[in-house]
């Protein structure tokens, strides 16, 4: 180093625009992955809400000893859904619960427009019941809900 020159500190250009081009492609790579993460994620909740409600609405037939309907929110499964208990001795039906938390990229297919418990927990009906949850853009993100005959419901991711 030559006489009364301090020494440099700091970084070069080319080390500056090396480093930028790093973590641009580290961005490049991670951001399609973080949104298939976030899609995935967001089915993965929706499905478990649903679960969630399923599993109150069963429980609470039990409790009752009445039927309790699930059913759809504002015409559609993705606004949501309202718990009801129906109503012992000619009283009204009772709101138990209700879900509005559904994201509006969440797709729910392939469900009529109530889920009905009788007062032994069981499913309604005479077969068991699914349904698809999916993300809305294409991600590729859906799991399956099936309900069975005995009232309880499972996620099988797809």
């Amino acid at each position: 180093m030559p006489q009364g020159q301090l020494p440099s500190k700091g970084f070069t250009l080319l080390e500056m625009i090396i480093v930028l081009l790093l973590i641009v492609l580290l961005l490049a790579w991670g951001a399609p992955n973080y949104q298939n993460l976030k899609a995935r994620q967001m089915v993965t909740d929706t499905s478990n809400e649903f679960v969630y409600g399923l599993t109150l609405a069963r429980a609470e037939a039990v409790r009752l000893g009445t039927n309790v309907e699930v059913r759809k929110r504002g015409g559609d499964w993705s606004n949501g859904w309202r718990i009801w208990a129906k109503g012992l001795d000619g009283a009204s039906d009772e709101e138990l619960a209700k879900n509005t938390t559904v994201n509006s990229k969440i797709t729910i297919s392939g469900l009529g427009d109530r889920i009905v418990f009788n007062r032994l927990g069981g499913l309604e009906g005479t077969q068991e019941r699914a349904f698809e949850v999916t993300n809305s853009l294409g991600s590729g993100a859906t799991s399956r809900v099936v309900i069975n005959m005995s009232g309880s419901a499972k996620v099988i991711k797809q």
